[in-house]
């Protein structure tokens, strides 16, 4: 009797023939050719691809011609699977992940299956759709008051025969600093550049305020700069309803800046000292005779610590979004 282990039988008509056949010799039929071997489940004999029984215990290898028998489960598979349900591999002979379904491995489904790469890749392109929901919402409340903290910085009590502030806004806030009753803003510190620039080009001396108004002066400019560019931003998230993906660490730096300079300008103005040495460091930070400091001076570092905070919740918005 001829063993499946030395010929390759024909499934159509049970004829003997050579291994390297590829037709039979009796009926034309083609033949299957071996892939793999086929190992024992009971002795792990390694045993020809066609063999249905073990060529070295006689042990089932097969149950009918399209399927084999894993060694390490003893479960039917199919013939052309590489991978048994188990994990066990018929290519490799090692046990690999094990499969959470059964399901029969195709050359055609493995073609289909999508890299983690491009998994990878639609994830993070449909959360970074998700991200864009209530973006044009937080650029327009940014807007909103990013415009009424210019106004409160930046508007001259008047200007001419125009009124820009309320009586009682400036009775309340007394300005950045006041002078002879009369409040300073931010309106009135680039008019204080302007002149010193117009009195250079003409040849003229800038008026004397004091090295601290001058200091105010260059925050103020700072932060009419900052304010501009922040106005863009949000004027270009209402168009692209696209929220910052981060924590804005920048306008962190500028609110301890700006809190440690006013700060020093508040203390030194308000408080003697005795030592020398603070007295030195502390004529950086005086204001002129007659000048006085204002509750409104606090506006500058408040913008940035409003937009610090305003940008954490925005942040967080879009996390909960991911999740």
């Amino acid at each position: 009797m001829n063993s499946s282990n030395s010929f390759n039988i024909c499934p159509r008509c049970g004829n003997s023939n050579a291994l390297s056949a590829k037709y039979c010799s009796r009926c034309g039929g083609q033949l299957k050719i071996p892939e793999e071997p086929v190992v024992c489940h009971k002795c792990h004999t390694r045993n020809s691809p066609m063999a249905n029984f073990c060529r070295n215990c006689g042990a089932v290898l097969k149950v009918g011609l399209e399927t084999k028998i894993c060694p390490k489960c003893g479960k039917e598979v199919d013939a052309h699977a590489t991978v048994c349900v188990c994990g066990y591999s018929f290519v490799t002979f090692q046990q690999t992940q094990p499969l959470k379904t059964p399901v029969r491995e195709t050359a055609h489904t493995v073609a289909q299956k999508p890299s983690k790469t491009v998994a990878k890749a639609n994830t993070k392109k449909s959360s970074a759709v998700v991200s864009k929901k209530g973006g044009r919402g937080f650029a327009i409340g940014a807007m909103i008051l990013l415009l009424l903290f210019a106004y409160l910085a930046f508007a001259p009590v008047s200007a001419g025969s125009v009124a820009w502030r309320p009586a009682f806004l400036t009775k309340l806030d007394r300005g950045f600093v006041s002078n002879n009753g009369y409040a300073w803003y931010g309106g009135n510190y680039l008019y204080l550049l302007i002149q010193l620039f117009t009195a250079k080009r003409g040849g003229g001396t800038a008026p004397a305020v004091g090295s601290a108004n001058w200091l105010l002066a260059g925050l103020t400019v700072v932060a009419l700069v900052a304010m501009i560019a922040h106005l863009a931003v949000c004027i270009a998230r209402c168009v692209t309803s696209k929220k910052s993906k981060r924590v804005n660490w920048l306008i962190f730096t500028m609110a301890v800046l700006y809190t440690v300079i006013v700060g020093l300008i508040v203390l030194f103005n308000s408080v003697q000292f005795k030592f020398a040495v603070v007295n030195k460091i502390a004529s950086l930070f005086k204001l002129p005779e007659g000048f006085k400091v204002g509750y409104a001076i606090w506006i500058l570092p408040l913008y940035y610590w409003i937009f610090f905070v305003y940008s954490i919740f925005a942040k967080g918005k879009v996390l909960k979004e991911k999740k």
